[in-house]
Order: C-alpha cells, then structure tokens, then sequence
C-alpha cells in the first residue's frame, strides 16, 4: 500500500471515530456497557496511547505492546473529553506525519511484535496493528451509542 493510502485511511477511520465520539450524550463520558469495559473515555485515551506506542514501536522496535486500562478515567468531565477527542485529532496529524517520514524500504522492514507471535512489517504494525485495532474500537463506540439510545 502506498503511504498516500495509508494516510488517507488512517484519516477517514479517524473521522469515522471523531464523529462517533462526538455523539456521545453530555454526562455518559464515563458509562460503560458492563463492568469489565471501557467507558468512552478510556476508549478515546486508549486510542491516543495506541497511536503514540505505534510510533515508539517502529522507533524501539523492543518495546513490548500494550493494553488498555480500565478504570483509568472514572471522572471524565465533559471538559476533559473534549480535550481527549481534540488530541485524537492532534495525534492523528502526528501518524500522519511520521508515515510520511517513511519510505519504501523502511516500510517493508521487519521488526518483531509480541501481538502477531513475530515479525511483520512497519506497515502491518500500521495497517493492522493500529488502524484496524482503531475500527474494533469505533465500533465498541457505536455499539455502545446504539445500547444508550435503546436504554433512553
């Protein structure tokens, strides 16, 4: 794939994800669906913390991968959600401009990855490893969303 695609759908998943986010209803920023979910904005700080470990990753390719952390946001305020979707947006310009960065044969190096068992490809940690691990996310949220709707 090229970098121009690549870009280009990191960003329409990203929007896809924004727009999501933006929809959720004032005062919901820390409902969960069950007890052992993430709420809304654990999601958007995960999505944050995974954009900027892809970047760390490709950088120190020894570092191992992360988890998400429930309970690490249990008092979002409306205010600080916000912040939250305005870094998405912010880290977005960063993947964007650190593929850029890229070339080919950088692109097609390998480095191993404790998720896939072994060593796979700048782009697959991208494609797969971040945008794809991006759209399970968006559709928790939408998931989420369609439960609230059902429940008001």
């Amino acid at each position: 794939m090229n970098n121009k695609l690549l870009k280009d759908f990191c960003k329409t998943v990203r929007d896809s994800t924004l727009k999501r986010l933006k929809t959720v209803p004032e005062g919901y920023e820390n409902w969960r669906i069950s007890k052992n979910s993430l709420n809304f904005a654990e999601i958007a700080k995960h999505l944050i913390e995974s954009d900027d470990w892809t970047i760390k990753k490709i950088n120190e390719p020894t570092i191992k991968s992360i988890l998400p952390e429930k309970g690490s946001i249990e008092n979002c305020s409306k205010e600080q959600f916000n912040t939250l979707k305005l870094e998405l947006e912010k880290c977005l310009d960063r993947k964007i401009k650190f593929i850029d960065s890229l070339n080919k044969e950088k692109m097609e190096s390998k480095i191993y990855d404790d998720r896939f068992n072994g060593e796979v490809s700048i782009e697959w940690i991208i494609l797969r490893g971040n945008i794809d691990h991006e759209i399970h996310h968006r559709g928790q949220v939408a998931v989420y969303l369609r439960v609230l709707k059902d429940k008001k």
